[in-house]
């Protein structure tokens, strides 16, 4: 896996500059990965020590990703966080919400 620095930098600045938006989506990103088998404690009881076991990113600032499950590495690896995701890009208006489609027999 090729690492992404821009990214990377993108996503710890997020954990303190962050819209409302986004910190509603890191949260529940977060929640997600508190249930995952592959979500590994590096320091027993600290959940600012929590790393993803998938890809190895340290989880305050992986859940903070500009990426989603629409771009071509996507966000988690596991493809846990599409769900929520949808939601967020419906909700931002990225993507229209595939419900609301008509279509004219």
């Amino acid at each position: 896996m090729k690492l992404d620095f821009k990214e990377i930098a993108t996503a710890w600045f997020n954990t303190i500059v962050h819209t409302d938006e986004q910190k509603k989506l890191a949260d529940k990103r977060l929640e997600v990965c508190f249930s995952c088998p592959k979500k590994l404690e590096i320091i027993n009881g600290t959940n600012w020590m929590l790393k993803c076991g998938a890809c190895g990113c340290p989880l305050k600032a992986k859940v903070y990703t500009k990426k989603t499950f629409l771009d071509k590495n996507g966000s988690c690896p596991l493809s846990k966080w599409k769900e929520i995701e949808s939601e967020y890009l419906i909700q931002t208006g990225k993507i229209q919400n595939p419900k609301n489609n008509k279509t004219i027999l």
